[in-house]
C-alpha cells in the first residue's frame, strides 16, 4: 500500500487543499499524512485558526495530521539549539488535530544527530524522511511513500498533481 504525504499545510496554504479534494474524488479510498506546521512565521498558530478547525472537521476521516515543525522559518528548526523546545511548541499547539502514533517530518527534511533523540523524549512515535516512515516504537520502515508540497513551489507542488499522476501510483 503506497502512504501519501504532503508538507507544508497551514491556513495560508489550505488554498492548495482543492487539489487534495481533486485527488480524493477521483481516487475515494485514498489516505493522506498531511505534515502541518504548527505556527507559520509566528503569524499562523493552527489552533487558533477557525478555518483550520472546520478544514479539519471535515476531511479527519481521510486525512492524519503530522508535525512539520514550529515556524518554518530559517535557519531549519533542527538546526537551531533550540529545536527540541520547537517541537514541543508544536506538539501543544497541533495537539487537538493528533492521532495517537504522532509522526515528524522535519521542515526542509534537515535533521541532526539529535532530532531522533528528541523525538523519543516528546513521546513521538516516528520520523518521516523524504521517501519513507520509521517508527520508533515498533522499528517499522515504510518505503512506499509519495510526498508533495500542499503550495505552489517545491518538490511535487500538489498544484501539478496532474503531471505526475503516473507516478503517484494512486
Amino acid at each position: 500500500m503506497r502512504v501519501y504525504t504532503t508538507d507544508d499545510l497551514c491556513p495560508e496554504n489550505l488554498k492548495y487543499f482543492k487539489f487534495w479534494d481533486e485527488i480524493k474524488l477521483k481516487y475515494p479510498n485514498i489516505r493522506l499524512i498531511a505534515f502541518t506546521i504548527a505556527n507559520y512565521k509566528y503569524e499562523q498558530d493552527i489552533s487558533k485558526s477557525a478555518e483550520f478547525k472546520d478544514w479539519y472537521e471535515q476531511r479527519k476521516d481521510w486525512v492524519e495530521i503530522g508535525v512539520h515543525g514550529y515556524d518554518h522559518l530559517f535557519p531549519p528548526e533542527q538546526e537551531r539549539e533550540n529545536s527540541k523546545e520547537c517541537v514541543d511548541k508544536s506538539l501543544h499547539i497541533l495537539n487537538s488535530f493528533l492521532p495517537k502514533r504522532i509522526l515528524y517530518r522535519p521542515p526542509g527534511h534537515q535533521r541532526t544527530v539529535r532530532t531522533e533523540i528528541a523525538l523519543r523524549e516528546l513521546g513521538v512515535s516516528g520520523i518521516a524522511y523524504q521517501d519513507r516512515i520509521r517508527y520508533f516504537d515498533t522499528g517499522e520502515i515504510i518505503e512506499n511513500i509519495f510526498n508533495t508540497h500542499c503550495c505552489d513551489k517545491y518538490h511535487n507542488p500538489i498544484t501539478r498533481w496532474k503531471e505526475y499522476e503516473n507516478v503517484f501510483g494512486i
